[in-house]
């Protein structure tokens, strides 16, 4: 069972792409839902409130918003949250990936933000990067999370460059809303399919 992974700059249709591959029967592993459930996990939550105190609350639980906030604006912030919120994830990817094995899927997928900045790269067969234009990516996520054009770009900052990503990656998914994603993930479920036969 081959593991691929799937990543992408914030913005670039990371989630529509695994949920295509999902579509043609690929088990997928969100990282991003896993980490939001892992953080609140009570004695998780508690690490995370006692080192950035009660103004990330939202009454008696974490609030999304005010978190990111504070991580966002600070590397060394975002450093200590990846580091503790990172290898939990990583954890329950590996008894997720057990789990799937059981049906003998030719290839499981986790659809994840950082495996390069997490250096995650040698838990997959293969990595396969989505990228789209800036200004599509920026105008996605100020919709999406209902922010600033500034706060988008800030936290575009804190991840590798796209052109990095792709030149890091064994395969590429171009989605500027023009060339047809769904013949692109059939393509590369092809691809990985045929290394099965080899």
């Amino acid at each position: 069972m081959q593991r691929v992974g799937l990543t992408g700059g914030i913005g670039s249709g990371k989630t529509t792409v695994a949920k295509l591959f999902e579509t043609l029967g690929v088990p997928v592993f969100y990282a991003d839902s896993e980490a939001h459930r892992i953080r609140n996990r009570a004695e998780v939550s508690e690490q995370i409130v006692r080192h950035f105190g009660s103004a990330i609350l939202s009454g008696e639980q974490i609030d999304k918003r005010k978190l990111a906030e504070v991580v966002f604006n600070d590397s060394s912030a975002l450093q200590w949250l990846n580091n503790l919120l990172h290898p939990l994830v990583v954890e329950a990817f590996a008894e997720w990936c057990e789990v799937q094995s059981e049906t003998h899927p030719p290839f499981v997928m986790m659809e994840a933000a950082l495996i390069f900045e997490a250096n995650l790269e040698h838990l997959f067969d293969k990595i396969i990067v989505v990228d789209a234009p800036e200004d599509l990516c920026v105008s996605r996520v100020m919709t999406r999370e209902n922010i600033s054009r500034e706060e988008v770009l800030q936290r575009m900052s804190q991840q590798i460059n796209p052109a990095e990503k792709i030149e890091k990656a064994n395969l590429f998914i171009h989605n500027d809303e023009r060339d047809s994603l769904i013949e692109q993930v059939m393509s590369i479920q092809e691809f990985l399919l045929s290394l099965q036969n080899n």
